[in-house]
């Protein structure tokens, strides 16, 4: 996966998987990510045993909000 296919993920979808698209926005390796969530500094959500990240939020944190 590249960075343009994470940034139109999160521009589309409700959620994406923290790995590897927070990775590849932030500059991050996968348990920094996680930690990360642990710190609530994204706001996630648990479906069964996964965790996604949810985009509204996300969009609002890098400034993407409104972007096409």
């Amino acid at each position: 996966m590249h960075l343009s296919e994470a940034l139109d993920e999160i521009r589309t979808k409700p959620v994406v998987p923290v790995w590897p698209h927070m990775g590849l926005i932030f500059g991050c390796s996968r348990g920094q990510c996680y930690a990360m969530i642990t710190r609530n500094e994204v706001e996630f959500i648990r479906i069964g045993k996964s965790i996604k990240v949810v985009t509204a939020g996300l969009r609002k944190k890098l400034g993407l909000d409104g972007a096409p």
